[in-house]
């Protein structure tokens, strides 16, 4: 292959560079076979091997592998390919995969100058430039002229944790556990003096030059000219173990405890902040403060104010911050449990001031470049900002190094990739669904090059949703029934640092309805409805009127058979009585003892009439109200009659009952009544029938009674005084009905009446059969 720095060769197994007048053999360019490589845009050599032994990054004196053990799909890499936006797309056996150039750089050459003891357990820099990376008893290692040099048991330093390191000349004093800070003399690592035996956490040196430390269960102490002092209560600290001790940028000492940070005052120690939790670092962004806890971050911006919490729950990721600092620029790097976070100033000042409620921060991952984005260690040195403002983190896998001044990203655009009805998928694009009830879903994305697992999205589905939707992260969406008619889906993606193109991606659906659903429909059936309306209104005002009618006529009626009964009855017995007393004045005087039996005639027809008005009256009070039906009224009539335990009263109903107008009803029921009347007061009669016939288009009730009879003269002309058949024949013409009376002496008396009945003058009432008397009633 040909690049700018000349043409490469090889035939598997050896490498050649020609260098103007011929090749020249490549030594120890990489892999031992290969089938292909590239040299790329940072005069680095890769190759892949094609076979076993994955790939192959050549820089300088240093050879970086890849295998399946790093993440590779599989170790048989066939092509490598670098694209403009530097991230090389190699081809395998088991698929395209890219690898991404992330913004972190992590050295993973300390796995083998310190013995695979690498996890990282603090970092440092020298006013050198030098970086220090102490390590869990592998020594400490120091970044230098690009070289990485390892410093262990070799040059007196004990195995095991390094705690910290402070400035002490040209090497700088390291802080390991248990066993003391160690200095240089003589090209050898030493234990300081003075410092007492314990468990020695993060030295840090003051503006004054004073080294400060802790001793864990003993107390703070400081060195200074020589001499070794211990604080405590007495100088203003507050009781409880210390968790962390910082130099803010003025080399003013802070000490974080349970209860939140103290400031040295120069004198002695005054509480600056109260927190809830125990504080394990500090930084001081320009003109705020921000705490790490165990229980999230407390962000101030100002000098005064007890500052504002944010936690997992606000959008901090982690709610064990392990440690914190700031840029150039005043963002805010947070290191938590679980990942390596930054909140730009304008956002965490918006949180701290109370004018934002939840934050987004950017996290970094590894892929961005970093071997491992956990950090473990507490209340150490893990995070630092070097003198060129590059930030530098101890993870368990290594140093890592970011140019906090990120480049420029493309602003997110979002693509609908595809849209899924019932399982059904169609591409993207205006879409028409049959009617039914569906689940639409649309699935969408964001061709990002950089941390495209924190691509967010806010979508809409316009004609249903009132607003945008934060998605988050998700990549799809469902509706489920939605209704017929025309729709637009739209979505936005923003990137990890809120880039976006806010030109919406867009997708058209019209989901088409069913007849009944059509607006045509809805319009015949609303016509419908306010037909059904109308008619049951015009129906009810009808039935209502009727009601009204029905009841005018009943009461003409009444009052028309309480005129003739007047008139038949009790007129006729007044006319009759006054003519007996006008008789009894002209014979008082001569014939006093016909006048004496005039007067006890005319006494008894007195009272006749008084009996023929009270049974008037009481025919009035008798008439049945609406709810009892004519079976139900001549079934209570027995007991106005009875007297005694004869006449047996048998009362049978055939046919299908049915509801009586009440017109015809009460006329009936009074010439029921007369006839009964009849056969239980002058017939002396043992046994009365009562039958009632619903016949299809008549009703026929038949009243029988096994008494003295009558003759024809008394069927003709009735007996002197009384009107009771008259006024049962007056009340059968009333209502068109026939009366038929048949009787002979000795031979009892049936009387028949029939009536025609008519569709509005009947309601079904259900089938029944009625017997009363003798036998037991039954319906």
């Amino acid at each position: 292959m040909q690049t700018a720095l000349g043409v490469w060769a090889g035939d598997g197994h050896h490498l050649f560079h020609f260098e103007g007048s011929g090749f020249t053999k490549v030594k120890d360019p990489g892999l031992g076979n290969f089938v292909s490589m590239t040299i790329d845009s940072h005069h680095r050599l890769w190759m892949a091997s094609g076979g076993l032994h994955g790939l192959s990054r050549r820089s300088g004196d240093e050879l970086e592998t890849l295998t399946e053990a790093d993440g590779l799909a599989s170790n048989d890499v066939r092509t490598i390919l670098e694209d403009s936006n530097g991230d090389f797309w190699l081809g395998t056996i088991a698929g395209l995969e890219r690898l991404h150039q992330g913004i972190f750089t992590s050295y993973s050459t300390l796995d083998k100058l310190s013995g695979n003891r690498s996890q990282t357990e603090s970092i440092f820099e020298q006013k050198d430039g030098s970086i220090w990376a102490g390590t869990l008893e592998g020594g400490v290692m120091r970044w230098k002229a690009g070289h990485w040099q390892r410093f262990d048991k070799a040059q007196g330093l004990l195995p095991g944790q390094v705690r910290g390191f402070i400035e002490n000349g040209s090497i700088p004093a390291i802080a390991i556990s248990d066993y003391g800070i160690f200095e240089q003399r003589a090209g050898r690592f030493t234990k300081m003096p003075l410092i007492p035996h314990g468990y020695v956490s993060t030295p840090v040196i003051s503006g004054d030059g004073s080294v400060w430390f802790r001793i864990d269960n003993r107390g703070l102490f400081r060195l200074k000219n020589g001499k070794l002092t211990e604080f405590g209560s007495k100088d203003g600290l507050s009781g409880t173990p210390l968790s962390s001790l910082t130099v803010d940028r003025e080399g003013t000492l802070w000490a974080g405890d349970a209860t939140g940070l103290q400031r040295w005052n120069g004198q002695r120690f005054e509480r600056a902040l109260s927190t809830h939790e125990a504080v394990h670092c500090v930084a001081w962004p320009k003109g705020g403060i921000a705490v790490g806890t165990r229980n999230g971050v407390l962000l101030r911006n100002g000098t005064n104010g007890a500052g504002r919490m944010l936690t997992q729950n606000e959008g901090l990721p982690g709610n064990l911050v392990l440690d914190i600092l700031s840029d150039d620029q005043n963002n805010v790097w947070i290191v938590t449990a679980s990942a390596i976070a930054r909140i730009t100033r304008e956002m965490w000042t918006a949180y701290a001031d109370g004018r934002i409620s939840r934050v987004d921060p950017e996290i970094f991952t590894e892929a961005d470049g970093l071997r491992s984005r956990y950090i473990l260690p507490l209340n150490q040195i893990t995070a630092i900002r070097a003198h060129d403002g590059r930030l530098w983190f101890a993870t368990i896998k290594g140093p890592a190094v970011i140019d906090p001044h990120l480049p420029d990203v493309r602003p997110a655009q979002a693509v609908v990739d595809s849209i899924v009805v019932d399982d059904l998928h169609h591409l993207a694009g205006d879409l028409t669904i049959v009617p039914g009830r569906h689940r639409i879903t649309f699935a969408y994305t964001s061709p990002a090059t950089v941390a495209p697992e924190q691509t967010r999205f806010h979508y809409r589905l316009m004609g249903w949703d009132h607003d945008w939707v934060d998605a988050g992260t998700s990549r799809e969406v469902s509706y489920t029934g939605l209704p017929p008619g025309s729709y637009r889906f739209e979505v936005v993606a923003f990137n990890r640092e809120g880039g976006s193109s806010r030109i919406p991606a867009q997708a058209q659906i019209q989901l088409q309805p069913f007849f009944w659903q059509t607006r045509l429909f809805l319009l015949l059936a609303t016509l419908v409805v306010i037909g059904v309306v109308v008619e049951i209104t015009r129906r009810f005002t009808r039935r209502r009127g009727e009601r009204l009618s029905l009841r005018f006529q009943e009461r003409a009626a009444e009052r028309e058979r309480i005129a003739h009964q007047i008139h038949d009855t009790v007129i006729q017995d007044l006319i009759g009585a006054t003519l007996q007393i006008e008789l009894i004045g002209f014979e008082v005087t001569d014939r006093p003892e016909a006048s004496r039996g005039m007067l006890a005639a005319l006494a008894e027809r007195m009272r006749e009439t008084i009996v023929r008005s009270r049974n008037m009256v009481s025919n009035l009070h008798s008439t049945a109200v609406a709810q009892y039906s004519l079976v139900e009224v001549l079934q209570h009539s027995e007991a106005e009659f009875r007297s005694g335990p004869l006449p047996i009263f048998d009362l049978l109903c055939t046919g299908e009952p049915r509801e009586v107008h009440p017109l015809v009803r009460d006329e009936v029921y009074r010439i029921c009544r007369e006839a009964l009347a009849n056969s239980f007061r002058h017939a002396n009669a043992a046994y009365v029938s009562v039958e009632v016939h619903f016949l299809p288009d008549m009703l026929e009730v038949e009243i029988s009674d096994d008494g003295k009879g009558m003759t024809k003269e008394l069927l003709q002309h009735g007996r002197p005084g009384h009107f009771g058949l008259r006024g049962m024949q007056a009340h059968a013409q009333r209502i068109g009905a026939t009366l038929l009376t048949e009787s002979e002496p000795g031979q009892g008396t049936n009387v028949i009446l029939r009536v025609k009945t008519y569709n509005s003058f009947w309601r079904r009432n259900g089938k029944r059969k009625i017997r009363v008397g003798n036998n037991t009633a039954a319906s």
